[in-house]
């Protein structure tokens, strides 16, 4: 392996400066080297060198009192994310919509290698409810929005994304499999307690006309604690949901999509 790239054949100063960044939170904006070191698990001498090239770039910036603070640069990034990631507010309506039609927070989610990510959220009214963020980054080894985004997959890279998904996540592939299969032959798939004990979740894909799908197509989903998912219920939840996917197939998707 070249000693500038990684397994992959990425740059790996580049996956390290993102590791550092990655270290900052919204509860941690000022952390020490000795800080960063523990987050990341990289050498000190390599996070120092990192740290200097980064606060060179106005990314993070190094105080005084010696901590590290996350840099002024992140504004524009922020803002370009803001517009590039947000949903149009027609279709941020309709979630809204289903979420109070069903009681459950709905999500809508794109395959990002082999994980998935949130890029829309509506919260369920409940108070004992399914909870998820956008940005939130999910595994892509369990649950029905994970299989969903499988099935849209061409079959022939289907099997090789699983193996992936396996290697880098863990996962039982068979499991995997049937879970697309069953996502493949339905056009919808619900699982229970995969993720996280206790909760459902139903994911549909959102359809487009051939030749009109975005470049990386999303799947939407409901979630919410199992005991809500009774079987009764999940006929109405799959009308419901389909319904929402036409209309946010129509009013749009985050820009960065297309």
């Amino acid at each position: 392996m070249s000693p500038t790239t990684d397994g992959g054949g990425g740059i790996r100063a580049v996956s390290r400066a993102w590791q550092v960044l990655r270290a900052f939170t919204p509860e941690r904006m000022s952390l020490t080297l000795s800080d960063l070191v523990r987050e990341t698990g990289l050498p000190r001498t390599t996070v120092l060198r990192l740290v200097e090239t980064l606060a060179g770039e106005g990314l993070v910036e190094s105080g005084a009192d010696g901590r590290v603070r996350v840099g002024t640069s992140l504004i524009a990034f922020a803002a370009f994310a803001d517009t590039a990631w947000t949903v149009p507010p027609a279709s941020l309506a309709r979630m809204r919509a289903l979420a109070a039609e069903t009681g459950e927070t709905v999500s809508l989610y794109v395959r990002e290698g082999t994980r998935r990510v949130v890029v829309g959220q509506a919260p369920s009214p409940s108070t004992l409810r399914h909870v998820v963020e956008p940005g939130d980054v999910l595994t892509m080894s369990a649950g029905s929005a994970a299989y969903v985004l499988l099935s849209l997959e061409p079959p022939e890279a289907r099997g090789r994304l699983i193996e992936r998904i396996v290697t880098e996540s863990g996962g039982d592939a068979e499991a995997i499999r049937a879970g697309t299969q069953t996502a493949v032959e339905r056009g919808w798939c619900v699982t229970h307690g995969e993720r996280e004990p206790g909760n459902s979740g139903l994911a549909v894909p959102v359809p487009f006309p051939a030749g009109a799908a975005p470049a990386r197509p999303p799947v939407l989903a409901v979630g919410g604690p199992t005991v809500r998912f009774t079987e009764d219920k999940i006929p109405g939840f799959v009308h419901a949901v389909r319904r929402c996917a036409e209309d946010i197939a129509r009013t749009g998707l985050p820009p960065a999509l297309y």
